[in-house]
């Protein structure tokens, strides 16, 4: 295979377009679904060229209160193991996410953001009403979103560990959306 230089950006991104539409399509037309879902966390980083890609996608950002994502990163084999790794490793992606997001213009995008646990806490209910702002049909599906699990992760950590996470996370908690 000979590398190529892209001159033409628009050249190289009809390109992208279509081993995208070509991987996730095809895998959603095998499977009988008219759309795909495609979720990996990092995207969020990304989302000017998510949206320069496929200029027709709708972004549902799934949040989740920045404590329970800590904890859940200390279970993580790739992850860091200690509190401390774990803050290094979340702070600046934090940071970097909240500072596009305050300076991105989000009009006339598709943009939604839900929470976790409300997903978690009323399944069926916030479902019905994400398909609805999605402009898709609604129909029952089984939820990965368990109650135990994230509301597991509230409880992970001492006072005191649990006061310096929120401490190094002061502005990232309530910029999230949470208390």
């Amino acid at each position: 295979m000979v590398p190529r230089y892209f001159s033409d950006r628009r050249e190289l991104l009809g390109i992208l377009r279509d081993l995208v539409d070509t991987m996730f399509g095809g895998a959603a037309a095998d499977a009988g679904k008219p759309t795909w879902c495609e979720k990996t966390p990092f995207n969020l980083l990304c989302m000017d060229f998510l949206w320069e890609l496929v200029p027709e996608a709708t972004i549902v950002h799934i949040k989740r209160h920045p404590v329970s994502v800590l904890a859940s990163h200390l279970a993580q084999p790739w992850a860091p193991s200690t509190v401390d790794g774990a803050l290094a490793y979340l702070k600046p992606v934090y940071h970097r996410w909240l500072a596009w997001k305050a300076a991105a213009d989000l009009t006339g995008r598709r943009y939604i953001e839900v929470k976790a646990e409300d997903l978690a806490a009323d399944w069926p209910g916030q479902r019905r009403a994400l398909f609805e702002r999605l402009g898709v049909d609604d129909f029952a599906t089984s939820s990965t979103f368990q109650w135990h699990r994230l509301a597991g992760r509230n409880n992970q950590f001492d006072d005191e560990t649990r006061d310096l996470i929120e401490e190094a996370l002061g502005e990232v908690i309530p910029a999230m959306g949470y208390e």
